[in-house]
């Protein structure tokens, strides 16, 4: 069957399984009449996951599994389907399906238990229905399994399979820290089905032509141990260095013919191993040689310039220089080994001394700390010579290091590091050959003010000035790109105080002389010698407000480095471009071919970005609306004609939905804004229905977004469920100043609601409204100063700005997770918009807060929160409440014992779910209010109260 043929069939297929879903459901003839959803109606909602298509383009694999349910009732399930003939296959508990490059297999796991634990304990006893690998013949459907694997990979040549088995569960009542890695590890041969057994392996890896595949053993007892290549096409095994000692960090060069390891010794009492590097710059000569080939050899305490006291550290990753001439190491000091137990504080005082001198701040260095402790230190390792070549150490911790070419770039952040100043730091050039360094730049921002090194490594660009500018390593010269003719690259959508970033780099063309570079709509050719760019959109994108951007149909393997450097934008043949509409909310592709765009689909849907099929013209991605769940599709390279080959929510059929549009509206000084207003599908017009507002920054873009019922970790959405019982739902955009965010807020909604007012939707004296976190503490001051709303919903939102901005976020000392910065950064730089600091003007952050305006609230609030939330802390609701309470307001606290910013527990988002709509369906609908939000919940009935839920 041709692909036309399939896509005809299958369209027939999944109407007719809709149509027969809906008749088995109504039990009828026809078709149910809809119904408005429940929260009982959420589980029955399915995601999916793991998608990915053939090489040739034949075969589809993806998982469902069941949403809002626990993990043992999500029932994940594979799908195996095939394009041409429509044929599918399904296997109960599968996930992480994997196809062979011929197309010829696919293998994946199979876990019985559906990830409960408990669960898994007895299935894997269960000898009928084990925890398993399976291997599937995808001409034949013959099927071969192997238990017990943990991860598993197919030879690029498609020849074998390795299943490497999972180890042994860590003794908690010791230290496992010398335990060996080795486990068995399975090499299937796909040609003749035989099975070989590799024993107590430790890495393992196939090289990039996958007729090599090299492992390390590492077992108990070590005096077998060693690094191993398994020559799969002769058969052989050969041991290319064989010692009593522990090797790790295997690793081969991109091109497959060199490869390195560590090997070291544990020293007593001390914490690092000692290391050596052994390298094989030539892995083919070393087979071929009837005599062993001896290898390359970093050994610290003979090597000219090592660090005395330090180790070649096993912490840090092994890379191959794209020449193969010189492989990275990380190394790091010796230091004595931490006692296992801690002393008491009857022995040894326990106390973290905070010091203003400190250049980090305490909390910071806290959650650093496990990270500080393995840093390591990028140094290279000459192969030919035998040399060390010294490159990072305490002046410049960070190296950035290129795909190909000679040059690194590092960073030197001494005296720029700051509790809230943007990231800044002296930039170095660094030969990798010789380990010179030269300086490139003072005092320059980092983060998006790095852009990169271009394809071929020979530049690396930089955003200063308001313009991107290309350092030439090789002639050590710097100078701005774009000619005469380069247009404005500043991020104009950027409403943070400080230095606007660019809009950033898409990729650099094959023959490595330009970058090319967006603009706000545009794509722009950057010669990388700085003469004059060239519009390669056409000014198209400016003239139409559609954003182009090139999407990666083929990525490179992201092993070997990601971004802008990796991609390789070939313009002398049709290329892809994703496209947006600023004010449309269209969406779909592009191609610029020989200079002309043309619409390859543009239309009222959001789609996920096309993966190709490696040796087809075949592409999968999604395509999703409001009403549209995102299901898979297939097509050719016009994807305007592809076709749908899953159906994961027909009951969605069962439900009254409805629908959104698109509105403008404007603000004070005539910033021209957009809203999105979902609809019930009964709505009639000229109805006047009660109406829930939800906010955060921007929203319009989510207009094709669809809702899956979902419970609420926050109070941060409206479920879909709100629609469907006939609220209408409105979430606009905010427009930003510097210096009054939360007055932004209060004046954009209040002026979205009023046209949807206008526009003769909305009830006036029915309007609700709800925010979490950042949209959380906007909608308490909304709360307590505007009189348009009804009911307000409120979470994990700052109430006391000034208060917290002496606070350090997401951190406590009870909290792990979080960045542990203290808020300045966040007021003065990033989404607080102050711009300034309480001190400075304190009356900005009194009236920014919602607890100064409390005594003038008027509807009823419902606050929730969690007690451990690490990034605004729990006191914020509470003292909020207790303001409310004070003054006589009406206001409900739903706290959350142990839950952090946003809720995890399945039953406490359930809860939340409830609760939400029990508020607002008797303040905006008139409901009679439950007992709970009557007669309040006394503590010693909170375990009766929350079961009946």
């Amino acid at each position: 069957m041709n692909f036309d043929a399939f896509a005809r069939a299958r369209r027939h297929r999944l109407v007719l399984f809709a149509v027969v879903a809906v008749f088995a459901l109504s039990g009828t003839a026809s078709a149910q009449q809809e119904r408005p959803l429940t929260i009982d109606d959420y589980s029955r909602w399915r995601g999916i996951g793991d998608q990915v298509i053939s090489s040739n383009g034949e075969w589809v694999s993806y998982v469902l599994r069941y949403r809002n349910t626990k993990p043992d009732d999500a029932n994940p399930v594979l799908h195996v389907l095939n394009l041409e003939t429509d044929q599918e296959v399904e296997v109960q508990g599968a996930s992480d399906g994997t196809f062979s490059d011929d197309s010829r297999w696919i293998a994946y796991q199979v876990d019985p238990s559906n990830g409960d634990e408990e669960q898994n304990e007895e299935a894997q006893e269960d000898e009928d229905d084990p925890k398993r690998v399976e291997l599937r013949n995808l001409a034949t459907g013959g099927v071969k399994s192997w238990q017990d694997i943990d991860a598993f990979s197919f030879s690029s040549n498609s020849t074998h399979l390795f299943l490497k088995r999972r180890a042994p569960e860590k003794d908690n009542e010791g230290d496992d820290s010398d335990r060996p890695r080795g486990v068995d590890v399975i090499v299937h041969d796909l040609t003749t089905g035989s099975d070989q057994l590799l024993g107590s392996v430790g890495d393992i890896a196939f090289n990039k032509e996958g007729d090599l595949l090299a492992y390390t053993v590492d077992a108990e007892m070590k005096d077998a141990n060693g690094l191993f290549v398994l020559d799969l096409a002769a058969g052989r095994m050969f041991p290319l260095d064989n010692d009593a000692k522990s090797y790790s960090r295997l690793t081969w060069s991109r091109d497959g013919s060199a490869l390195a390891v560590l090997k070291g010794i544990d020293v007593e009492k001390m914490r690092e191993r000692a290391n050596v590097l052994v390298a094989f710059s030539d892995v083919r000569a070393a087979l071929e040689r009837e005599t062993p080939l001896s290898p390359a050899v970093l050994d610290p305490t003979t090597a000219n310039g090592f660090p005395e006291g330090w180790v070649v550290s096993d912490r840090g990753t092994l890379s191959w220089s794209a020449d193969n001439a010189r492989v990275f190491f990380g190394i790091k000091e010796q230091v004595e080994a931490p006692e296992m137990e801690r002393k008491g504080t009857d022995e040894v005082a326990n106390v973290d001394v905070w010091n203003t001198v400190d250049e980090r701040i305490q909390s910071v260095q806290m959650r650093r700390a496990n990270s500080d402790r393995n840093f390591t230190f990028r140094q290279v390792f000459d192969v030919a010579t035998g040399n060390l070549i010294k490159l990072a150490d305490s002046t410049m911790r960070h190296l950035e290091l290129p795909a190909e070419g000679r040059w690194a770039v590092g960073r030197d952040t001494r005296g720029y590091l700051h509790d809230y100043n943007p990231a800044a730091a002296d930039i170095y050039r660094v030969n990798t050959v010789s380990g010179e360094r030269t300086l490139m730049l003072t005092n320059q921002l980092t983060g998006s003010g790095l852009l990169g090194f271009s394809s071929d490594g020979r530049y690396y660009l930089y955003w200063k000035d308001e313009q991107i500018h290309a350092y030439d390593l090789d002639a050590g010269s710097s100078h701005a790109l774009g000619g005469a003719t380069a247009p404005s690259f500043i991020d104009v959508e950027d409403d943070y105080f400080g230095p606007k970033p660019s809009y950033g780099i898409d990729g650099y063309t094959t023959d490595g002389a330009a970058a090319v570079a967006r603009t706000r709509y545009d794509l722009w050719v950057l010669p990388l010698d700085g003469s004059d760019a060239r519009n390669l959109t056409n000014g198209e994108g400016a003239q139409n407000e559609i954003r182009f951007r090139y999407i990666d149909l083929s990525p490179e393997d992201s092993r070997y480095g990601s971004g802008a450097a990796r991609r390789k934008i070939d313009l002398s043949d049709p290329i892809t471009l994703s496209a947006y509409g600023q004010w449309t909310k269209k969406s779909g592709f592009y191609e610029l071919d020989d200079g002309r765009l043309n619409e390859v689909v543009y239309e009222d849907a959001r789609f996920s970005t096309p993966a190709k099929a490696k040796h087809a013209d075949r592409f999968l991605f999604t395509r999703q609306t409001f009403t549209e769940f995102p299901d898979l599709r297939v097509s050719g390279t016009n994807f305007g004609s592809s076709t749908k080959i899953t159906d994961a929510n027909p009951q969605q059929a069962e439900f009254m939905w409805g629908h959104r549009v698109l509105f403008d509206f404007e603000n004070s000084d005539g910033v021209r804004l957009q809203g999105i207003l979902a609809l019930p599908d009964d709505y009639q017009p000229g109805e006047q229905r009660p109406m829930i507002v939800t906010f955060y920054e921007k929203s319009s873009q989510g207009l094709h977004r669809y809702p899956a019922p979902s419970y609420m970790g926050g109070m941060g959405s409206s479920p879909i469920q709100a629609v469907s019982e006939g609220y209408l739902t409105m979430q606009p955009d905010i427009h930003f100043r510097l210096g009054a965010s939360h007055s932004d807020m209060l004046e954009c909604v209040e002026a979205a609601v009023r046209a949807v007012i206008e526009m003769g939707y909305a009830d006036p004296d029915r309007i609700g409204i709800t925010g979490h976190s950042y949209g959380g503490q906007g909608v308490a001051l909304i709360g307590v100063r505007s009189k348009m709303f009804a009911a307000v919903g409120m979470g994990a939102g700052v109430t006391d700005m000034t208060f917290d901005f002496n606070q350090n976020w997401g951190w406590s000392y009870d909290i792990d997770g979080g960045s542990g910065s203290n808020a300045p950064n966040y007021y003065l730089y990033s989404q607080g918009r102050q711009a300034t600091d309480p001190w400075t003007d304190p009356e900005l952050y009194r009236f920014e807060s919602a607890l100064t305006h409390v005594p003038d609230a008027e509807p009823p609030f419902l606050i929730m929160h969690g007690t451990s939330d690490p990034t605004v802390a729990f006191f914020h609701a509470l003292g909020f409440y207790n303001a409310l309470r004070f003054h006589g307001k009406t206001a409900i606290m739903l706290a959350y014992p142990g839950e952090g910013h946003g809720l995890r527990g399945l039953a406490n988002r359930r809860d939340l779910t409830i609760r939400y709509f029990d508020f607002f369906n008797h303040y905006l609908k008139g409901e009679p209010a439950p007992e709970w939000m009557a007669e309040g919940v006394p503590f010693l009935e909170k375990e009766r109260s929350t079961e009946r839920r």
